[in-house]
Formats: C-alpha cells, sequence, structure tokens
C-alpha cells in the first residue's frame, strides 16, 4: 500500500487518502488536535522543523507529500524536493509566503494595478516612509494567516500603535503596509495540472465589518458579469505561470474595487480552507478537489478536472453571540435537502467569544440550492436558528 504523507490533521484530507487506497502519515504540531486517531499513524512535529520532518518521512518511505495547512506549505515543499516527489518547489513557495515579494512580482510584470506597498520590521523604518504614506492604508502580516493582525489604518499615530503587534504577528517578523481599496472581496480556487491553470471557482464573499475584515463565508456562482469573470481568471492564470506553480492547488482573494478593477490581496499555494476544498468546489462544480490534490502529490495520472454540473453554494461561518454554552440544540433539527452539512466544533461549557478572525468561530453551515440569493438566505437562516437555540449560561 502506498503511503501519503499529510501535514495538518485535517478530516476531510486523511478521509479522501483512504479512500482512494493510500495509508495515511500525518505529521500536526498541536498533539491533542481532534483527527489524530484517524491518522494510521501520527506524529507530533513542528511545522518549522524541517529536518526533523523529512527524517520521519524518510523513514516511513513516503509516496508523496501532502499540506492540508498554510502553516505547513515551506515544510510540505521542502520535503517533497528533498525527496524526489511531486511538489511544490521550494523557491516558489518561498516567494508565495512573502506577501511583499509577491506584490513586487505583480509590479514588475505589470500584471494588474498594485497600489502603494512598503515592508518594515522594525518601528524605526515607519518614520523613513513617513512621508510617502497615503492614507487609508491596510496593515497586515507580511507572512501570516488569514484576517488575524490586519488592520484598516486612518492616520500616522494609529499605525504607530499597531505596528508592532502585526510585527510580532508575522511569520517572518516582517509588517506590510498597503493602500486601502474599498470593494467586494472574492475568492479564486485555481488547479495546475502540468503548466495549464483551471480556475475551479470564483467566490462572492462575506466579511464582517471593519476594522477586522474577516470572512463570515463564501458564495458561487459570484455574481459578476462574464466579462468581469474572464478579466479575473486572465490575471489569475497569468500570475499563477510569472510566480512559477506548474502543479497543485492555488487560493487567491482578490478585491473588486467600485470602478470593476481587480486587485490580487493574497496568494496561497495550497487547498482553499473554509469548506473551498472539502464542499464548495465538488458541490458546486462535481469536482473531486481534495481527491485530485491527492493524486497528484502521489503521481497518479487520473486527474479529472471537468466540472460535471453548476449549482449554487453558500456557506456561512458561526459567528454567534457571546457566552458559555449551557445547552446545545439538537443540530439535526436544521438539516433538509438544501443543508448540505453543519460543521459545530464547541461542546457544553466552552466560551463564545466575539467573532474578531476564524479564531473566534464556531462552525460552518453549507447549503445547496438553485438561485443563489435563496442559498445564501437560508444559510443565514440556519446559522440565525443555531444562535437562539444555544442555551448560555
Amino acid at each position: 500500500m502506498k503511503k501519503v504523507l499529510i501535514f495538518g490533521a485535517v478530516k476531510h484530507v486523511i478521509k479522501k487518502a483512504k479512500e482512494l487506497g493510500y495509508e495515511t502519515i500525518v505529521i500536526d504540531q498541536n498533539p491533542n488536535i481532534a483527527c489524530i486517531k484517524q491518522a494510521d499513524k501520527f506524529k507530533n512535529i513542528s511545522f518549522e522543523a524541517y529536518e526533523e520532518c523529512l527524517q520521519y518521512a524518510r523513514e516511513e518511505h513516503v509516496d508523496g507529500v501532502v499540506t492540508a495547512t498554510e502553516f505547513a506549505v515551506l515544510t510540505a515543499s521542502y520535503v517533497a524536493n528533498k525527496m524526489n516527489l511531486p511538489g511544490l518547489d521550494f523557491e516558489v513557495a518561498k516567494l508565495v509566503k512573502s506577501k511583499y515579494e509577491i506584490r513586487k512580482k505583480m509590479q514588475e510584470k505589470y500584471i494588474t494595478n498594485v497600489p502603494q506597498f512598503y515592508e518594515v520590521s522594525k518601528i524605526e523604518e515607519l518614520y523613513e516612509i513617513k512621508d510617502k504614506i497615503k492614507f487609508p492604508i491596510i496593515l497586515k502580516p507580511c507572512s501570516g494567516l488569514g484576517s488575524l493582525y490586519v488592520y484598516k489604518i486612518d492616520d500616522f499615530e494609529t499605525l504607530m500603535q499597531k505596528i508592532q503587534e502585526v510585527i510580532n504577528g508575522s511569520f517572518n517578523g516582517r509588517a506590510l503596509i498597503e493602500t486601502f481599496i474599498e470593494g467586494q472581496e472574492y475568492g479564486i480556487e485555481s488547479f495546475v495540472y502540468n503548466g495549464k491553470v483551471h480556475i475551479l471557482a470564483i467566490m462572492k464573499k462575506n466579511m464582517t465589518n471593519l476594522p477586522y475584515r474577516s470572512e463570515l463565508g463564501h458564495s458561487t456562482p459570484s455574481e459578476l458579469p462574464r466579462e468581469i469573470e474572464s478579466k479575473i481568471e486572465e490575471i489569475v492564470s497569468r500570475l499563477i505561470r510569472e510566480i512559477g506553480i506548474k502543479n497543485g492547488p492555488v487560493n487567491m482573494d482578490m478585491i473588486l474595487s467600485k470602478e470593476n478593477e481587480p486587485y490580487i490581496v493574497d496568494v496561497g499555494a495550497r487547498m482553499g480552507g473554509n469548506a473551498i476544498t472539502s464542499h464548495i468546489v465538488p458541490h458546486s462544480k462535481g469536482i473531486d478537489h481534495v481527491g485530485n490534490i491527492i493524486k497528484l502529490a502521489m503521481g497518479e495520472k487520473d486527474i479529472d478536472l471537468e466540472p460535471k454540473f453548476d449549482r449554487c453554494i453558500a456557506t456561512r461561518i458561526l459567528d454567534l453571540d457571546e457566552g458559555i454554552i449551557k445547552e446545545l440544540p439538537d443540530f439535526k433539527k436544521y438539516m433538509d435537502d438544501n443543508v448540505i452539512e453543519i460543521c459545530f466544533e464547541k461542546s457544553v461549557g466552552d466560551k463564545i467569544e466575539k467573532y474578531i478572525s476564524d479564531a473566534q468561530r464556531c462552525g460552518l453551515i453549507i447549503v445547496k440550492g438553485t438561485d443563489i440569493e435563496k442559498t445564501k438566505k437560508k444559510a443565514l437562516e440556519v446559522r440565525n436558528r443555531i444562535n437562539r437555540d444555544i442555551v448560555r449560561e
């Protein structure tokens, strides 16, 4: 039996690998993560310990490497490259992990609009660019995760107050300063196979209000005119080629300004989170996205990227009212023909915190339908019912 090394103990990835007939070897830096028992073998190793991860992979004689988490993109690339297995080139992985370097690439290659952007690693550097900064700006980690430590800043005084927090929250100890773009945000999920870019989904994103701008859900189809979608597809495909990604999943975030100008705000050389890979792509297009990612890593050739249908899908993060959970409802009562799944991640006695980022979410709802507005409305209705029915102390 062939062995697949999975970085990140993620339920749907482990399950799919087993369905495909592979032995699952899982590495995660959290020794208490819930999905450990699902793996055939588990090892608790820091994702930053490249050599230790490589040694374990060699000991297990793995046949392929997959990352199910943003935290292990570099690690998975390193291990795959060292073992001559299919995977993302390590230099490309380093480029993608830097928001600053990605913006430099877009600017150099004239790929899309690139407003002002600066990288700083210490407070003193702010004074060197003080007169150049045009507010409002977005301040974020140069290498980070999701919406953590991302702020809209309106003046230099507030920038000075927040800069050290963001530097400390960045994986590489650097903060990115860029122009704030007002507009609608979209997520684009792609799969690159033998150099050809396949756009699997363009998703409209539902976000919290400023100053945090955290995800509340996705919906597809995007509701955009076809000419705008074509423009987005062209920009995404060109950037992927310029970056040098030859094979594998790519997840991007983009803001469409009020003038319908697209601005790429984030690029990830990995499978999309928040049910994009596990539910949105397969249920909206009939494409086994997780299966394709695993097969590619294992050197298999039967990659099927042909859409089977085009359905409306909406997800809703469970951003619930604060309190200590005293009693939970029977979630089965919310299920019907259109509710695909309700993933609830809290238990009785757990504290529900104010939703600022993905770290405070209580779960996720996935809904299907034939009309996108009704589908989004259904997801919100289920969220509201759950919020109402939870008994809090």
